[in-house]
């Protein structure tokens, strides 16, 4: 049985700047913080033997001590470079293949694990290789335009006369998705952050909550987009100090930039403000953006509505409030929180089953996030634009939740599960560090300005989702 992840990444580079990156292996640390070393004897040639380690302390010590020399299986020069693992029973293969198009180049990994123990080794080896693709691709970007004279000219003249976008929150998922496609694309990127990190972004020190020299340099700016992204995960029990927490770490940075926003020289030319459906509180009911949200929804509802409210007098020429719903992709929480009780017998319904799951796919809410950025919805795509106010960032088909665990089930490859009642489910939450309601409350929300701005989802249905994450 095999385990196997294909991910891709479009780069505003030629081939052969990547290519330069990719077929020296020792690099392969450079761009992959899941390898510590990496070394091939010898030329680069199908056959040439080699060795890596992981960077797992642990994992990287037993593979040291234990795992035989890779080899190279095939080499295309400026297009495709394989490489083959061996481990007990089977083996990983590894393959990166370069596409020129659209201007660019489309890079596509490929990893297999093979073997009676493929998915036990795809967890262990497999997974940390493939985790934090988008970050990897921005490293592998930023090496690639600075080593290659011809990526050097191709950055340069693709972030030539281009605002700087600047994300507040960019350092969590969404924000790291859309900055590394923003990079890769050849657009000037930066991340206002609290504390410098290792990271493949240009960083900028802010608090969140106060005037300071990031205000500064963003109003120096001759020109600026913002995406505020920022704001702890709303997956948390839902206390009243949680509550506090969530609301504090969303209204603070966004009154930081808006106050921030009124005293630069030039507005913001595009503003992405980001939201959530939860704002439309506890209900079967379909809502799209004409829909009223409810004025006195407790809980989440509360918390998205402060959320909000804090945009008010953001200085931008165009802005849109992104009313997100769940976002779906391989490594994301809520695919964790579900796919392993499903895993032990548990994934049945939760609650009545009856509650509607208003949820997006990751590449989609990039593609829209790009079109409310004034940006080509990606490479060989054309613009969309957007209007400006509330824009509900969801798949035009919400499902109830009996039909996400029947996907989640398949998902994992057990189909059957036991549902857990709504008590049960609230009782064990703390336990869990969740919120009951993230999976209890109904939310029907429909993307009627997408719909009529002609917006074509590549993920309308739940099961296209899962077909790719499973991929």
């Amino acid at each position: 049985m095999s385990w196997h992840r294909t991910s891709s990444q479009w780069f505003r580079l030629p081939a052969g700047a990547l290519w330069d990156v990719l077929a020296d292996l020792s690099r392969w640390p450079e761009w992959n913080p899941a390898i510590a070393t990496a070394s091939l004897d010898g030329e680069l040639a199908e056959g040439a033997a080699g060795r890596y380690a992981p960077s797992n302390r642990i994992v990287g010590a037993l593979h040291r001590r234990t795992a035989p020399d890779f080899t190279v299986t095939r080499v295309e020069p400026g297009r495709r470079l394989a490489l083959r693992q061996p481990q007990p029973g089977g083996g990983q293969d590894v393959m990166w293949t370069l596409d020129e198009r659209d201007g660019g180049t489309q890079l596509t990994q490929h990893v297999v694990v093979d073997g009676p123990l493929g998915q036990q080794f795809g967890l262990t080896a497999g997974e940390p290789l493939v985790r934090g693709f988008a970050s990897q691709c921005a490293r592998l970007y930023r090496l690639a335009s600075q080593d290659s004279a011809a990526g050097t000219e191709a950055a340069h003249d693709a972030a030539s006369d281009r605002p700087l976008t600047v994300l507040a929150g960019g350092s969590g998922t969404l924000g790291t998705l859309l900055a590394a496609d923003l990079l890769c694309s050849g657009y000037d990127v930066a991340v206002l952050t609290r504390s410098f990190t290792p990271s493949p972004f240009r960083q900028i020190i802010w608090d969140g909550r106060s005037h300071g020299d990031w205000s500064e340099e963003l109003g120096a700016q001759e020109r600026l987009n913002v995406v505020n992204l920022a704001g702890l995960s709303l997956d948390r029990p839902g206390t009243e100090e949680n509550l506090a927490l969530l609301r504090e770490t969303r209204v603070e940075p966004t009154r930081a930039l808006v106050t921030a926003s009124q005293g630069w020289a030039r507005p913001v030319e595009r503003w992405v403000q980001q939201s959530a459906v939860g704002i439309y509180g506890d209900s079967p009911e379909p809502m799209d953006e004409s829909t009223p949200p409810p004025a006195d929804a407790p809980g989440l509802a509360s918390v998205v509505r402060s959320w909000e409210a804090a945009f008010d007098g953001a200085a931008a020429t165009r802005s849109v409030v992104l009313r997100t719903g769940v976002i779906l992709k391989r490594d994301a929480a809520i695919l964790s929180r579900l796919t392993t009780p499903a895993r032990l017998g548990a994934g049945g319904h939760l609650g009545t089953g009856a509650q509607w799951f208003s949820w997006i796919h990751a590449a989609d809410w990039v593609r829209i996030a790009r079109a409310a950025l004034g940006l080509p919805l990606s490479a060989g795509e054309g613009t969309l634009e957007l209007p400006d106010g509330v824009v509900n960032a969801t798949s035009p088909q919400p499902v109830q939740n009996r039909e996400l665990m029947a996907h989640i089930r398949e998902f994992v490859g057990v189909p059957v599960g036991i549902p857990a009642p709504a008590g049960l489910l609230r009782a064990v939450a703390g336990a869990l560090r969740t919120n009951p309601d993230l999976a209890l409350d109904s939310i029907r929300a429909l993307p009627g300005v997408l719909k009529a701005a002609g917006f074509e989802f590549l993920y309308p249905q739940l099961a296209a989702a899962f077909r790719e994450m499973a991929e």
